[in-house]
């Protein structure tokens, strides 16, 4: 693999007289400005303070001057590490596709992380938890785990926790691929469950009574310490205003209400 700029080099070229590499895969060949390479690369960081070389280091001669030249030997898809040099490049992260349908090509995932935990690119390992959907969540927590990603890992059991239900609807969760094996269920069951349970109540409340407002369905949690209601930040559907008599359960910590009457004014 190498990260090449000039003739022949794949992506833009950098600001007019910045030092730039070429960082060359098999015959694909890639621009980068060393500045940014250095910035966001801990891997070509560490190499060029060190002065020690994985990758071999040669200048070409160019139309205008050398060229540094990086080889890099390893595994790595070119799909990945054009996807990593791109985010360097542009500080912007082009996402594979797979996220707008259940077709996509998640290989190209597996690709950008595998590029980017090689050349140890903190900047888009991080990006990565703010990008974490339900199409791509379980195959980032897999990918987190193989490459020792703790803080992805972490993100991606938080992402699951919090929406476990649709997890378990995902076509990844069961055969054959079962991305979502018995453990994992059980883990994200135990993480939803975290923190001290409480009492709530649902329904309509006078005005003044625990903050509530003057009309409306809303939910009440019983606070112990100040022994006084108090509202829940998220609010019932607006479809359940007026409704009375509903049944109530709660499973894998998430509330289900079923039946009752819609209650009508007749003026």
């Amino acid at each position: 693999m190498s990260l090449e700029a000039g003739a022949g080099a794949e992506g833009p070229e950098g600001a007019p007289g910045e030092a730039l590499v070429e960082v060359r895969l098999g015959e694909r060949s890639f621009a980068v400005s060393k500045r940014k390479l250095l910035e966001q690369s801990d891997f070509f960081g560490a190499l060029y303070r060190s002065g020690m070389r994985e990758a071999e280091a040669e200048a070409e001669a160019k139309e205008g001057g050398p060229v540094e030249v990086q080889r890099l030997r390893g595994g790595l898809s070119a799909e990945g590490l054009e996807l990593v040099l791109d985010f360097i490049r542009t500080s912007r992260l082009e996402e594979p596709r797979e996220e707008d349908g259940e077709d996509g090509e998640p290989w190209l995932l597996e690709a950008l992380v595998e590029a980017a935990s090689f050349l140890q690119v903190t900047p888009l390992l991080r990006r990565l938890r703010s990008r974490l959907r339900l199409p791509n969540c379980l195959r980032l927590h897999r990918l987190a785990q193989v490459y020792g990603l703790r803080e992805l890992q972490e993100a991606a059991l938080d992402f699951m926790a919090a929406r476990f239900h649709q997890v378990l609807r995902r076509p990844e969760a069961r055969p054959p691929l079962l991305l979502l094996p018995a453990a994992l269920r059980q883990q994200l069951r135990e993480r939803r469950m975290r923190g001290p349970p409480a009492l709530v109540a649902l329904g309509s409340f006078p005005q003044g009574e625990a903050q509530a407002p003057a009309s409306g369905s809303m939910m009440l949690r019983y606070e112990e310490g100040s022994r006084r209601w108090v509202p829940l930040p998220a609010a019932l559907p607006p479809e359940l205003g007026g409704v009375r008599g509903s049944g109530a359960a709660v499973l894998d910590n998430y509330l289900f209400l079923a039946g009752g009457l819609r209650l009508t004014s007749h003026e």
